[in-house]
């Protein structure tokens, strides 16, 4: 058997690696989507208060950066996650 009958006979396989990529575009197509839908219906003012004082904006803007920055933290808490022995 030579290798060409090896690439003929898997040609149409799909591969775990790939399988994977594809489920985590689509459950982060999904994620987006969800975001973009959320902010769309809430286009309402809101007070946000900081420590040191407050401001008023829209809730969408307020979904985004909250969202925004969970993604911050879980990417900054995967690269200092201690190597496993």
């Amino acid at each position: 058997m030579n290798d060409r009958d090896d690439v003929d006979r898997n040609s149409g396989a799909v591969h775990r690696r790939d399988l994977g990529r594809l489920i985590r575009l689509v459950v982060v197509a999904v994620l987006v989507l969800a975001l973009v839908l959320l902010g769309v219906d809430n286009r309402h003012d809101v007070r946000i208060g900081y420590v040191v004082g407050e401001a008023t904006g829209p809730v969408w803007l307020l979904i985004v950066a909250s969202a925004l920055g969970g993604l911050l933290i879980g990417a900054l808490a995967r690269l200092h996650r201690s190597p496993r022995d």
